[in-house]
């Protein structure tokens, strides 16, 4: 079987988390009731530690989005190789 490359696998991990990020960021701007407009932002600032609604502090958050993306991915594809594979060479 063939092995998986795991720079690319980075890369989509980074790329989907990262657009999961610009969805999640409208979603919450999008809200209407002002308990969940806080709720929202405070369940971002949680998962990405610096966020906020300033321009620095929402590009830190996508970059913040993407190295956990792309760390994930290479993490899946380690796990997969060593589970799935059975270390097959």
């Amino acid at each position: 079987m063939n092995k998986f490359d795991k720079v690319k696998a980075g890369y989509a991990g980074a790329i989907f988390i990262a657009a999961f990020f610009l969805v999640c960021s409208v979603w919450g701007i999008l809200l209407s009731g002002p308990e969940l407009k806080e709720l929202h932002l405070n369940l971002l600032r949680l998962a990405f530690p610096g966020f906020g609604f300033t321009v620095f502090a929402y590009l830190l958050g996508l970059v913040e989005a993407f190295v956990y993306g792309w760390v994930g991915g290479v993490f899946l594809v380690w796990l997969c190789e060593k589970i799935c594979l059975n270390g097959e060479k």
